[in-house]
């Protein structure tokens, strides 16, 4: 009976160290988890300041791989689910898209279709990772999505009231707003523009300068990108976003001269615009890769000019 009695108590032992180990290593892998997405966020302006295209863009896959990898054990991780959200759009849109346009200007469409596919896989990643970014404190946005516009609208304006929630607006809408884009065949994806806006509509209330005014700039693109646009409105917008950032952050020209220029047939404009940024310095280092990325683009369409006119 001693015999059975110590086994007893030396067997519970060892299972209660064994559920202490396990737990122990959970939280372990949890606390560098969090630790990790921690330091990434903090580095995370050193890639936005990066000056290299091609080495970034070689680069970013690696970090999407990472990243999915920490959120796999921290799946509620804001700054991960961030930093995520932005690795994806950043990447569909600097690499891929850059990759789909030149191919389409070269005739080679089903090449063009194939890597457009890869990029709207991306877009619609991203458009998840951002909505679970507001789920983790709102979970109330699966049943606002599920109302009409309106609800959507009213539902924003109730749940979204400061200036540092701005962000995860803003990346909610413009993934979605980029999903719609590079699906545009698809006329269900096209109907849900309006909720996409409104995100980035709720995001510019909160903060208009977030992101380099760029919730300007995807309104402007939104209402120039439409069949029935007003282009009086997309202008406007484009304006706006050049004057909040004193016409340093070089996206905002580029797809104003994309998007406005094109729809308008303002060659003059169209040339005005790329050109400045091809002449722009180092203008915005905060901005450093964007504006990279925005020039690769200039280039790409000034050389495909007489093709969009």
């Amino acid at each position: 009976m001693f015999h059975n009695s110590l086994f007893r108590r030396t067997h519970y032992r060892v299972v209660a160290l064994g559920m202490l180990s396990a737990i122990t290593a959970c939280d372990t892998a949890q606390l560098t988890a969090d630790s990790t997405s921690s330091l990434f966020q903090r580095a995370a302006p050193a890639l936005e300041q990066y000056w290299d295209y091609d080495l970034a863009g070689e680069a970013v896959p690696a970090t999407i791989v990472q990243f999915e990898g920490i959120l796999r054990i921290v799946p509620d991780n804001e700054a991960i689910l961030s930093q995520l959200t932005r690795v994806y759009a950043a990447y569909a849109y600097g690499w891929i898209e850059a990759d789909v346009e030149e191919l389409e200007f070269e005739g080679q469409y089903d090449e063009a279709d194939e890597l457009r596919d890869r990029a709207r896989i991306m877009y619609l990643r991203a458009m998840d990772l951002a909505r679970q970014w507001i789920r983790v404190r709102n979970p109330g946005i699966d049943d606002a999505l599920k109302g009409n516009i309106d609800e959507l609208e009213a539902w924003l304006k109730a749940n979204f009231k400061r200036k540092s929630q701005a962000d995860k607006l803003f990346w909610a809408g413009y993934t979605w707003g980029a999903y719609i884009n590079a699906a545009k065949d698809d006329m269900e994806a096209v109907a849900d523009l309006p909720y996409a806006k409104a995100f980035v509509q709720r995001s510019i209330e909160l903060n208009p300068g977030y992101y380099h005014a760029a919730g300007y700039t995807f309104l402007g693109v939104a209402e120039a990108s439409q069949l029935a646009a007003n282009l009086e409105q997309s202008k406007a917008w484009f304006d706006e976003a050049l004057r909040t950032t004193d016409r340093r952050a070089l996206l905002t020209l580029v797809n104003m001269a994309r998007y406005y220029a094109v729809k308008t047939q303002d060659r003059e404009l169209f040339d005005q615009l790329l050109s400045e940024v091809l002449d722009a310095g180092d203008v915005l280092p905060t901005a450093r890769l964007s504006n990279r990325i925005a020039r690769v683009r200039a280039q790409l369409y000034l050389d495909n000019a007489d093709q969009l006119f």
